[in-house]
């Protein structure tokens, strides 16, 4: 496999700790907070072309950790797989590469 499928994920470390994942021409941005217990906590928010891009809302409970680097990791696989559960998330990795044909 050369890993340029529909599935290809290019993460890029910010300074202020925070990841920035392009999944299906999905930019998802995770950073994590450690909550009152000192537990970290990823915070996960996505956009396409600069707007704003619902994320799903399928876990009823937010995972805590115990170190950042864990909830970061935890942010970007969570945000991936919500966007690969998204409806609308199908087929926008052909639309943000141009193709727009019906």
């Amino acid at each position: 496999m050369d890993g340029t499928g529909s599935r290809s994920t290019d993460i890029e470390t910010q300074s202020d700790g925070t990841l920035r994942v392009t999944h299906r021409g999905v930019q998802i941005v995770v950073s994590a907070k450690q909550n009152d217990r000192g537990a970290w906590v990823a915070q996960i928010g996505a956009s396409v072309d600069g707007k704003p891009f619902a994320l799903p809302d399928v876990e009823p409970v937010t995972p805590e950790w115990t170190t950042q680097a864990e909830a970061l990791r935890d942010g970007v696989e969570r945000g991936c797989y919500l966007v690969d559960r998204s409806s609308a998330g199908r087929g926008l990795e052909d639309s943000a590469h141009g193709s727009g044909e019906s």
